[in-house]
């Protein structure tokens, strides 16, 4: 299952499955694929690489963890907007209103 993981973009990855036929993706000659590593998948033309476990833990953390759904946050938020507006966080991808029903 695919997932967006934040960098200094986003970037589209997913688990590496132990023993998993990886011909098709590049894997740096330092690396050896374990339980933990993850494929990326380029958004432009679909190419896949796999990052290791360590790089991805010292680098990653998931798209969607951030703390937008605090009240500071979404009254910060608010104040800048006009009534009828909207804007979508750039970490999760959810707009204000879907963050404001899901609290």
């Amino acid at each position: 299952m695919w997932g967006l993981y934040r960098k200094k973009g986003l970037q589209s990855m997913r688990p590496y499955i132990l023993g998993e036929d990886l011909s098709g993706v590049s894997v740096s000659k330092c690396d050896t694929p374990e339980l933990g590593g993850m494929i990326a998948q380029g958004s432009d033309d679909g190419a896949l690489w796999y990052v290791s476990k360590t790089f991805f833990e010292q680098n990653y953390r998931a798209g969607g963890d951030c703390d937008c759904y605090g009240a500071d946050f979404v009254r910060h938020i608010q104040e800048h907007l006009k009534p009828d507006e909207d804007v979508i966080c750039k970490i999760c991808g959810k707009t204000l209103q879907d963050i404001v029903n899901h609290r």
